[in-house]
């Protein structure tokens, strides 16, 4: 904003929505200017808030990118883009009419003198027939009186007609993006020779295409046409404009994911970061007495006018390398050069007076358009002498020319040299007369500045009001991606993605299919027979449901071919209807049992167009038409829906889609007297491009039998003889009282006895009944299939007699060994098997048994252990399944015996031996008996044997003569017993 201001008083924090001027006082440039930027943020923050970061108009959308058929240029569609609420529009080029003969040449007629800005470079698309264009390039422009002549990079396309002489055509300029007006100079480009314009030269890669927008103070000597020439020379007021630039920026792929218009790229972030440099301004402060004969010099602003003071970096970087310059005079003495000629050039005008113009040992910065438009700072450069009569400004060193086209300038600095920002941020630097400035430490870039009004008079002193450091005012700048460029290094294998965004405007209703009517009334009833015969939906278009490819038959190109039909299997038109099931785990005296809607969608034959009627017709499906019939007589809610995304039409070019919303109101029910019912408001559509229909009504289904849902037990294994019950569940309430037909088969075959023999009826109002099953006495186990019917509806699929099991076993509990004879105090290992006869024991049931006996002990495992007293006892195994299954072992316990012989072996393993010989001669007819044998214990092992000799007691009287008693043999004789 470099212009002869007063001061720049506009601050958005204040929240000022207007200036109001009063009468009789004094106008000041700083009022009206706050007024014009209230109006410029106020309309920013509305795009931004509307809109978003960035988007353009759908009906509008400009700076769309493309690349032309040699990849020279970069093309640029024409319409707006608005980037954080501010508009970039690029206009269409106006058509004008040529002629040609068919040769590269086309001569122009220029209705207006503003349309010859004709140049080398541009672009512009032909056209001599409607349907056919060319895209060619400007090589060199001809002017005459009125017309202007273009040579183009290629020859015109003749017409059919005529063949030979002279045609006319129409042709219009296209922007680019080497022809941008307010980006003279773009990067990647070559540099014009001769005849030949600059081209683009992309290097390999990826690149981010993007809008940078900001805003440039345009005067007098950058528009003469603002200068009014009534007043014979001096300027008035200056503009702002915006500037909207597109760039491209080389980035680095991502090493993982493809790029996309949203990934994050550091050369991105490094772009549009902020500079952190900010700057502190003041007065200089009194100083204190120095001595006693000294007056103290004064603090603040020693300026005799009133200053608006402009400090501006010069150098972009940081805080010790960057380097600032400024002006007591917002930088607004400035000149236009009219000629280069070595170290001396020619300006318009060296200034008015001494105050505003140029003098000698002053500092000025020569620059031109291109040096603004990219934000680069022109050539630092002090005066030796100015010759205010003929407008020479002569300096030590030549400076570099500045091609006239690009209207160069010289500004005056009355602070130059391009001081260096101090490190570290420095002290206080004193720019002239009281005024100083403090930089912080940051960041800092060319063209950044900051405004500080000086006043003189009573209140000498600088109008700073900031507590902290503040950022530059400006130049704000704001980007927008706009795509992505993939450059191959030829057109064939490069790709422009789109990364803009659209918007559509507030009040644009976009065109769409409607629906117009229903074949039924909304929230009302509908029979099953008009249910069955079909939906019908008018609309007041023809949906296209589905495209097929045909290739055609010149050129064999696939050809996309449209359907007026559509499909059910697309779920573009979704019928529901809702089915009462029973809650689960509801109490089971509920009355009546809870039931909830459970929604199941009914399918349909494919959806048809009906021409004459301009309708879609829906039929239930065979397999829907049966869902509905096995439901019972009553009424059952149907809601309709149609996905406004999924069903379309064509009309030209543009792709309609189903706005389907509709309002309700209230409308009378034909089914219920003197009620309400909600009606739809026709025809549909909210204004969207597309939207869902929805709609409901109450069916009403036909008095058929109820069906059953489940059967089912409430055990499936039954031990012995008992009873299990049974549960019957029926798919809807019963309408009357309904009989349910039990029947039971079982293999091995046993009794079972159903419901005590009665037939099971479930009342009216009702949908489930128990019943009670009885085994009694069965010889064995045996599986039992109970079956549950009721009468058959006809066209069901439902099932309507269903068949559960249950399993009843009866166990056979068995002991091992069956009987023992043992010692006191010694033990018996037992063992228990838990068997089934006639089917296998099903898994669940515990085979286990538990152990007791009458005397001594046993262990849960089935070791017995003796008593210390003789007798006989039983050892008792208990199935754990069914305690009713028991099994027993008997065990004789008997004392063990004295042994008179202490050299006697005391194991009880040894039988009592008599001596051979003497035994055979006198008592070898004697032999136990079987009713007198006992076992021989020998070691833990029981001997059973039935029949066993063992030591016999005879009487005194009856023992033979055996002789002397005989001496013990010695060790080892073998004719000696050892037993005794």
């Amino acid at each position: 904003m470099k212009a002869d201001f007063s001061r720049n008083t506009f601050d958005p924090r204040k929240h000022y929505s207007a200036v109001l001027q009063q009468q009789g006082r004094v106008q000041v440039d700083a009022d009206w200017n706050e007024q014009q930027l209230i109006h410029a943020h106020r309309s920013e923050r509305v795009g931004i808030d509307v809109i978003g970061p960035s988007g353009a108009p759908q009906a509008n959308p400009g700076f769309g990118l493309g690349f032309t058929a040699d990849g020279s240029d970069l093309t640029i569609t024409s319409g707006r883009y608005y980037v954080d609420g501010i508009p970039c529009e690029i206009e269409p080029g106006e058509s004008l009419v040529f002629s040609s003969t068919g040769d590269n040449k086309a001569q122009v007629a220029l209705p207006r003198p503003d349309l010859a800005d004709f140049r080398a470079g541009q672009w512009v698309l032909v056209n001599v027939t409607a349907d056919a264009s060319q895209m060619l390039r400007i090589t060199a422009v001809a002017t005459s009186d009125g017309s202007v002549t273009l040579t183009l990079g290629a020859g015109i396309t003749r017409p059919p007609t005529p063949a030979t002489g002279a045609f006319n055509g129409v042709l219009r300029r296209i922007a680019t993006y080497l022809t941008q007006a307010d980006f003279p100079g773009a990067d990647f480009a070559t540099a014009a020779a001769g005849a030949n314009p600059s081209v683009l030269s992309l290097p390999k890669g990826l690149y981010v295409a993007y809008l940078d927008v900001w805003h440039r103070v345009v005067g007098a000597l950058d528009d003469p046409a603002i200068r009014e020439s009534a007043l014979g020379g001096p300027d008035t007021a200056v503009r702002t404009k915006t500037i909207c630039q597109l760039k491209l920026l080389v980035v680095t792929p991502p090493a993982t994911d493809a790029p996309a218009c949203g990934t994050a790229f550091p050369e991105w972030d490094a772009l549009t970061a902020v500079g952190s440099g900010a700057l502190s301004a003041r007065s200089a402060p009194s100083l204190g007495q120095t001595g006693p004969c000294l007056i103290p010099p004064g603090g603040g602003f020693r300026g005799l006018d009133n200053q608006l003071y402009r400090v501006e970096i010069h150098g972009a970087g940081t805080d010790g390398n960057a380097t600032f310059k400024w002006s007591r005079d917002n930088g607004s003495v400035v000149t236009h050069i009219r000629s280069f000629n070595g170290s001396t050039l020619t300006v318009d005008s060296t200034g008015p007076d001494d105050a505003l113009g140029l003098a000698n040992g002053q500092w000025v910065e020569i620059l031109g358009d291109a040096d603004e438009l990219h934000g680069r700072p022109g050539q630092l450069i002090q005066i030796a002498t100015v010759q205010p009569a003929t407008g020479a400004v002569t300096f030590a060193a030549s400076p570099t020319p500045i091609d006239p086209s690009l209207n160069p300038k010289m500004r005056r600095w009355d602070g130059g040299g391009a001081t260096v920002v101090p490190a570290g941020g420095g002290g206080w630097l004193e720019l002239e007369q009281g005024v100083q400035v403090q930089f912080t430490p940051g960041q800092y870039a060319t063209g950044d500045y900051w405004l500080i009004p000086a006043r003189s008079g009573a209140t000498a002193g600088v109008e700073w009001n900031h507590a902290v450091p503040q950022p530059p005012g400006g130049v704000v700048h704001h980007f927008a991606r706009i795509g992505l460029l993939r450059w191959s290094g030829a057109v064939a294998g490069s790709l422009i993605t789109d990364c803009r965004r659209n918007f559509a405007p507030l009040t644009h209703v976009p065109p769409a299919l409607h629906i117009t009517g229903i074949s039924w009334q909304n929230d009302d009833v509908l029979s099953l027979s008009q249910f069955v015969a079909g939906l019908s939906i008018s609309m007041d278009g023809a949906p296209i449901g589905q495209y097929s490819i045909n290739l055609d038959p010149g050129t064999g190109t696939p050809v996309p071919t449209s359907v007026a039909l559509m499909t059910a299997s697309d779920n573009s038109m979704v019928v529901t209807v809702d089915i009462p099931t029973p809650v689960p785990n509801q109490p089971a005296n509920a009355q009546p049992p809870l039931t909830m809607p459970v929604p199941v969608v009914l399918t349909g034959s494919p959806i048809s167009w009906q021409p004459k009627t301009n309708t879609l017709l829906w039929v239930p499906s065979p397999a829907a038409q049966s869902v509905v019939n096995a439901l019972s007589g009553g009424q059952a809610r149907v809601r309709v829906r149609m996905k406004g995304n999924f069903i379309w039409g064509d009309l030209g070019q543009e792709r309609l889609y189903l706005d389907g919303e509709v309002r309700g109101q209230p409308g009378l029910s034909a089914s219920r007297t003197n009620s309400l019912r909600t009606d739809l408001s026709f025809p549909s559509g909210c204004g969207r491009r597309h939207s869902d229909f929805e709609s409901w009504f109450t069916l009403q289904l036909a008095a058929t039998p109820v069906s059953l849902r489940s059967f089912g037990l409430n055990a499936t294994v039954l031990l012995g003889d008992g009873a299990v019950t049974g549960q019957v569940v029926l798919a809807s309430v019963a309408q009357s009282p309904v009989t349910v037909t039990l029947a039971a088969s079982s293999a091995p075959s046993i009794p079972v006895v159903l419901n005590g023999g009665n037939p099971l009826t479930i009342p009216a109002g009702q949908t489930s009944a128990s019943f009670p099953i009885t085994v009694s006495a069965p010889a064995s186990s045996s599986v039992v299939n109970v079956t549950a019917s009721v009468p058959a509806i006809p066209n069901s699929q439902l099932t309507t007699s269903l068949t559960t099991n249950f399993t009843v076993v009866v166990l056979a509990v068995a002991v091992s060994p069956p009987t023992a004879l043992l010692l006191t105090g010694t033990s018996q290992q037992f063992t228990a098997s838990v068997s089934s006869s006639g089917v296998a024991i099903p898994g669940g049931v515990d085979t286990g048994v538990t152990w007791s006996c009458n005397g001594g002990s046993i262990s849960a495992s089935g070791n017995y252990v003796a008593p210390g007293a003789a007798g006989v006892f039983n050892v008792v195994a208990t199935s754990i399944a069914d305690p009713r299954r028991t099994a027993q072992a008997t065990v004789t316990v008997r004392v063990k015996g004295k042994d008179k012989d202490k050299d006697k072996e005391a194991s009880a393993d040894k039988a009592v031996r008599i001596d051979k010989v003497a035994l055979a001669e006198k008592v070898r007819d004697v032999v136990l008996s079987p009713a007198v044998a006992a076992p021989v214990v020998a070691g833990p092992a029981v001997l059973t044997s039935p029949t066993i000799l063992q030591r016999s007691f005879i009487a005194p009287a009856q023992r033979p003569d055996v002789g002397p008693p005989v001496a013990p043999a010695a060790p080892g004789d073998p004719g000696k017993s050892d037993g005794g």
